[in-house]
């Protein structure tokens, strides 16, 4: 990775995000979900979803939040006064990644809203977590930063793919996809492939917060190339016809720096954006026409506003690819354990 790829992700072109609000297409009869919905980039995403005729769901953990968030939306277009205009819908479904109880539940109320003809074009897997110190155990017993930003998507995921999988039988080819959230961090502070060997044997033998929190952003990355790989014309648990990506949405001004110290958010405040330009990231990755599947499959990774990037640490491309290919297999290597992980609770 060169110094101008690091500083492209921290001063991206002004005004370069190729999909914002003003030029989405109508979404009517489009369906989302987008996890952490009520804040940060999440609420920017379902507001503009919103605006373009998308039914959006908001998984969340705070009714509170997800009710005056959805309040805010809906006066938001309602103050423009244009009224020929048809805006979409925005539920709110409780799920709380701390608990996989909930991700289940979630994932169930779902797809009973949506029924047996309903449909799922883009979920955006955009909740998480930042860095935080002496982070106790989830409900189930996992990694804190994992669980949240990671483990507990790859659950959500699972159980969601045949629903997936569906929408995208009757949709144009590489149109329904799953957008992973990863990191600039994942390419300047995780360690060698990305996601430790020690950690896979033992979670709680990594204890430094910042390496657990770039760690998983990096296996958000390991699961969307995973994925892709795993599908098959024929179906299965792993699905067919959706495209899995990860990129990094850029640094912005939400909700998940309460977590880190004072000092390192004095010293990044001046680097940060505005949410929405996260949204548009996002976009870009659910919507433009240069996604296809082929490049799910090769693992390629998008990047702030809506851009490829131009090359990974060669540690991390390796660990894309299985040992039989040349590589370290360690993203390989994080999906099965993601899938021992979860194992009962998608059967």
């Amino acid at each position: 990775m060169t110094f101008a790829t690091s500083w492209t992700q921290f001063f991206p072109p002004r005004d370069g995000a190729p999909l914002t609000e003003a030029n989405l297409p109508n979404q009517s009869g489009e369906v989302f979900i987008v996890t952490g919905g009520s804040s940060g980039i999440g609420y920017e995403l379902s507001r503009i979803l919103y605006g373009a005729g998308g039914k959006v769901y908001m998984l969340t953990r705070s009714k509170e939040h997800a009710e005056d968030a959805i309040n805010r939306i809906q006066a938001s277009y309602a103050d423009k006064g244009d009224k020929n205009t048809k805006r979409g819908s925005l539920e709110f479904i409780f799920m709380d990644l701390v608990d996989f109880t909930t991700v289940k539940t979630a994932a169930q109320q779902f797809l009973d809203r949506e029924g047996p003809d309903g449909r799922l074009d883009i979920l955006f897997n955009n909740a998480g977590t930042g860095s935080l110190k002496n982070a106790p155990p989830t409900t189930q017993g996992h990694e804190y930063h994992f669980a949240t930003n990671s483990l507990g998507h790859h659950l959500l995921t699972r159980l969601l793919t045949p629903m997936l999988s569906q929408t995208a039988k009757r949709s144009p080819s590489d149109t329904v996809r799953v957008v992973w959230a990863a990191s600039v961090l994942v390419e300047l502070m995780s360690p060698q492939d990305g996601v430790r060997k020690e950690y896979l044997q033992d979670p709680f033998s990594i204890t430094n917060s910042d390496e657990l929190y770039a760690s998983s952003k990096a296996a958000n990355w390991f699961l969307a190339s995973e994925f892709a790989r795993r599908q098959t014309k024929a179906g299965g648990v792993f699905g067919s016809g959706v495209v899995h990506l990860a990129g990094n949405p850029g640094n912005y001004s939400t909700g998940i720096w309460r977590t880190v110290p004072a000092w390192l958010t004095f010293v990044m405040g001046p680097l940060l954006r505005d949410p929405v330009h996260g949204a548009e990231t996002y976009m870009w990755m659910a919507f433009s026409d240069e996604v296809t599947m082929p490049d799910a499959v090769a693992g390629r990774y998008a990047m702030c506003d809506g851009r490829w990037h131009p090359g990974q640490r060669a540690d991390l491309v390796s660990a894309l690819k299985p040992e039989e290919e040349g590589g370290s297999g360690r993203a390989k290597e994080y999906f099965e354990w993601c899938e021992k992980a979860v194992k009962e609770l998608v059967e």
